[in-house]
């Protein structure tokens, strides 16, 4: 199928970075590919950051996306190195972004949830099934981060005049 725009959600994690490929059509978009990169405690740092960046490089080349439309931070105070390690991952994103001349756009987290399910304390669920409503899909998006990235991508095709739902 051709689509007018493709946006590629990315909701970041060195666990785990899920990612979602929005196509938009005349009426509407469709979920084009989802799922998640993962990366191992046994390697090092850097090593998982090269690991992230190869992967959404490669995703980049694979569906040439308009936008990558990423979660922005929010860290519980408690858990202020996992502040920065999600730094770190947001920037080889931007980077591969960056690399390819892609605009990237970052929206909380908030703003997705009241967007899709009007309320902006939706759990997952409530979110994974606005979600898969609004693209027509009756498969069920996993892993969560994938899911999460799907709804990114929507709003921020949504944002930029692509989709509309």
């Amino acid at each position: 199928m051709e689509y007018s725009h493709i946006g590629l959600g990315i909701d970041p994690g060195l666990a785990a970075t899920g990612y979602a490929v929005i196509g938009t059509t005349a009426r509407g978009g469709a979920l084009v590919d989802w799922g998640s990169f993962k990366t191992s405690k046994k390697f090092s740092l850097p090593k998982r950051l090269q690991i992230i960046f190869n992967n959404v490089d490669e995703l980049i080349i694979k569906c040439q996306p308009v936008m990558i439309v990423m979660e922005d931070v929010y860290v519980l105070d408690k858990f202020p190195k996992a502040a920065i390690q999600l730094g770190e991952v947001r920037g080889v994103i931007c980077l591969a972004a960056q690399n390819n001349s892609i605009e990237v756009i970052k929206i909380s987290p908030t703003e997705v949830k009241s967007c899709l399910t009007g309320n902006g304390r939706a759990t997952k669920v409530q979110l994974n099934m606005a979600v898969k409503r609004v693209l027509g899909v009756k498969e069920e998006i996993k892993p969560d981060h994938a899911s999460d990235a799907a709804a990114l991508a929507v709003i921020g095709l949504s944002r930029k005049g692509y989709y509309v739902w």
